[in-house]
């Protein structure tokens, strides 16, 4: 591995985390908005990817443009997916991402202040018990919730199962889900790696799928077995149909 080079690209997320979380955390404190946060965010998520030299694109981005408040649900390749997703999610949302990450300087005290979800494991799983609360709050906010169902990135790149949380959310809540699906972010950053793949290439996409509404029938446990199943499924094709153009 070149250090050099790894240092050089840490440097254009590290260095934009610093500037931009600074922005986000004093701004959030003093004035209590989430918006100042959200283009915080977007800012640090464009900036980096452009300056690692990645090029991304999205596909059937108007879909964004009229989703209302939604369950967002997204594969989970490498850590660069949430740069890419979060340089075109535009609409106030709230990431349930794990607690560890809620420690990192700067990132970490980004999402404690503009009100992201930290979701506790291990031995800690305990304090995920007002977990269902802070939900329902961002919801009552009018916001949108983003999770990884797959729990954790994969590390063979393939799509895995889905944990059925997102899902039972959703029929809570009456909310749609949206798919994103994410190309390209694992060949870029492979699991254990410490640094970006020398290729001479660097893309990834997003693409956006019509939003799924859960079934009307049955109870929660039944109707989000099968919103979870139709959503792995509506996955899998995508991911095995022909490549498509970015519009």
């Amino acid at each position: 591995m070149n250090l050099f080079r790894a240092g050089k690209n840490w440097w254009h997320v590290g260095g934009r985390a610093i500037v931009y979380g600074s922005i986000s955390v004093t701004a959030g404190t003093i004035t209590k908005r989430h918006d100042i946060g959200q283009r915080c965010m977007r800012a640090w998520c464009q900036g980096s990817l452009d300056g690692l030299g990645i090029q991304h694109s999205i596909r059937n981005g108007s879909l964004l443009d009229s989703a209302t408040p939604c369950v967002f649900v997204a594969n989970h390749l490498s850590q660069l997916d949430i740069l890419l997703i979060g340089s075109y999610l535009k609409q106030d949302y709230r990431w349930l991402a794990k607690a560890s990450l809620f420690h990192i300087p700067f990132i970490g005290w980004h999402l404690s202040v503009s009100g992201h979800v930290p979701v506790y494991r291990g031995e800690h799983k305990d304090k995920n018990e007002m977990l269902a609360q802070r939900i329902h709050d961002v919801v009552v906010q009018g916001a949108s919730l983003l999770f990884f169902p797959e729990g954790t990135r994969s590390r063979d790149g393939r799509l895995h199962s889905f944990r059925i949380g997102a899902f039972r959310t959703a029929v809570r809540e009456n909310l749609p889900i949206v798919p994103l699906v994410v190309r390209g972010t694992h060949e870029l950053f492979v699991p254990g790696s410490k640094d970006l793949a020398v290729q001479a290439e660097r893309k990834c996409s997003l693409t956006v799928l019509p939003a799924i509404h859960a079934p009307s029938d049955g109870d929660e446990k039944s109707r989000a077995a099968e919103l979870c199943e139709r959503t792995h499924a509506a996955f899998v094709a995508e991911l095995t149909a022909p490549s498509s153009e970015t519009q």
